[in-house]
């Protein structure tokens, strides 16, 4: 029977073999790690950019308030406001109230609104999205409440539903309201008309 002339030869050949699987057992689970924290990562930044679509998608959305009317959120309005020149209307509601369901279809259905919004930085604010602002509230939190703002985003409380109610004087209730306070608006929001208002308040 044969014997093996070098087992000395033959347990280092071994160890060095239990030494390489171990090597490419290390390397492999820090492959796997890498992987998964890339997975993680990538996963992480769709999230991110879901959200963000989101927020554009329901800023351009009309809510119910007209799909054919060019929507911003408040911060871009502003920003989109003092470039142009442009005053801005916001609307704030919220998705449960009756009220503002009342209102929608008669916003959105009408096309002298739909005209006048071309004049507009058009912004409406639902739920969460309403400013803590008590600028925004200038008489109570009811809603809906519409607001008219100059190009420095700054409310103008003396814009108001003339021929509402008293008591909720930035409340709306169709469509024939909000073109009046929309044209009022417009006259003493934009061209010389405010640049003559707002050069008197500085001096």
């Amino acid at each position: 029977m044969s014997q093996l002339k070098h087992p000395g030869r033959c347990s280092h050949y071994y160890r060095q073999l239990l030494s390489g699987r171990d090597r490419y057992l290390k390397e492999a689970t820090k492959m796997q790690t890498s992987v998964v924290t890339v997975a993680l990562f990538s996963f992480v930044q769709v999230l991110l950019s879901l959200s963000c679509f989101q927020e554009v998608v329901e800023a351009a959305s009309g809510r119910g308030f007209g799909d054919n009317i060019h929507w911003r959120t408040l911060d871009d309005g502003k920003r989109e406001a003092e470039a142009s020149g442009l005053p801005i209307m916001v609307i704030i509601h919220k998705s449960w109230c009756g009220a503002c369901k009342a209102l929608k279809p008669k916003f959105a259905e009408s096309k002298e609104i739909s005209e006048l919004a071309h004049n507009f930085i058009m912004v409406n604010l639902e739920d969460e999205e309403e400013p803590k602002d008590e600028a925004f509230s200038p008489d109570g939190g009811y809603i809906p409440r519409i607001l008219f703002l100059d190009p420095l985003g700054v409310v103008h409380p003396e814009i108001t539903n003339k021929n509402g109610n008293p008591n909720y004087k930035y409340f709306y209730s169709n469509a024939e309201q909000v073109i009046s306070g929309m044209k009022e608006a417009q006259e003493k929001l934009t061209g010389d008309a405010f640049k003559h208002g707002h050069t008197g308040d500085e001096l």
